[in-house]
């Protein structure tokens, strides 16, 4: 086992798995867009007729068809995070076998994607429950403060606030490892994955950094040009025209160049999802490989660089 890792490697496997498998990059972004634009799209067409004039009521049976589409929702939202882990498996499968074919894109349901949902779950209701006791704990002792001194209550408020958000990335950073490291051993790997991030605290939390820098930018960048391309479609030319639409659905125009443009979105936004989706995945998986194996996680599978 290496005593560190590098955290160039880590950030550049990312890039060697979106070249040598783009199509199951826009997959994986493809199947979580089309789900979540159909969730969308459905929730857009229960709520079509409902009346947006003034004085205007909704029809009686539009109460039931809402309460309807809540148990809808609910189903929905279990579907989405369903996708979501097996679509986190598939990242971590191809970035675990850089160069090797796939034809079903390196998805799969299985016991791999169920160990990563009990994970995944450990571990955010985990730092939930956390986050809740010490906020509470914070908020006992300013509000003990403020009873001596407001000013060094306010202090002793940002402070926390401060300890807070740091104490938060660094648990994320030691826990980084414990999903990666349970889909290489086949097994529930939390004591495995906490032990490989000892005394690995700050090159770890210099990863997640850097990971989280280059989401962002891609973040901004991708939502400056959607919603350049939406206003200049014309999809929000129904918002500030003064008169009031009649319904909710009128809202938005229906026109072929309207669809035509949230296609072309579909298309090219699922490969740049896919590519976010790589890019939160695969530099954790190559920094648990280099520390288990010795060896960078995108190794050359076929002679290639």
């Amino acid at each position: 086992m290496t005593k560190s890792f590098s955290i160039g490697e880590a950030m550049v496997t990312p890039s060697r798995v979106i070249r040598r498998h783009p199509l199951a990059v826009f997959a994986w972004g493809f199947v979580i867009m089309a789900f979540s634009l159909g969730a969308v799209a459905l929730m857009f067409g229960a709520l079509a007729d409902f009346p947006l004039a003034d004085g205007a009521e909704p029809p009686p049976e539009m109460f039931g068809q809402l309460m309807a589409f809540q148990g809808v929702s609910m189903l929905l939202n279990f579907g989405q995070m369903f996708l979501a882990v097996v679509i986190w498996a598939a990242t971590m499968r191809a970035t675990l076998r850089i160069g090797q074919p796939d034809r079903f894109f390196f998805l799969r349901v299985g016991m791999d994607e169920l160990r990563l949902a009990v994970v995944g779950l450990a571990l955010f209701f985990g730092a939930y429950v956390a986050v809740i006791i010490l906020v509470m704990l914070g908020f006992a002792l300013g509000f003990t403060l403020w009873q001596i001194n407001e000013p060094a209550a306010v202090i002793a408020g940002v402070v926390m606030s401060l300890a807070l958000i740091v104490a938060v990335a660094v648990a994320m950073a030691r826990l980084s490892l414990i999903a990666p490291a349970t889909m290489m051993l086949k097994r529930f790997a939390f004591v495995e994955g906490w032990t490989l991030g000892k005394r690995r605290t700050l090159p770890l939390l210099g990863l997640l950094a850097c990971t989280w820098l280059v989401y962002m930018a891609l973040y901004f960048v991708a939502a400056f040009v959607i919603i350049v391309v939406l206003f200049a479609s014309g999809v929000f030319a129904g918002f500030g025209q003064g008169a009031v639409p009649e319904t909710f659905g009128d809202l938005f125009p229906t026109t072929g160049s309207v669809w035509a443009v949230v296609a072309l979105l579909l298309i090219l936004g699922s490969f740049v999802y896919g590519v976010v989706l790589t890019l939160l995945s695969a530099p954790f998986v190559s920094a648990c490989r280099q520390l288990m194996d010795g060896a960078p996680s995108d190794a050359p599978q076929d002679g290639l660089p």
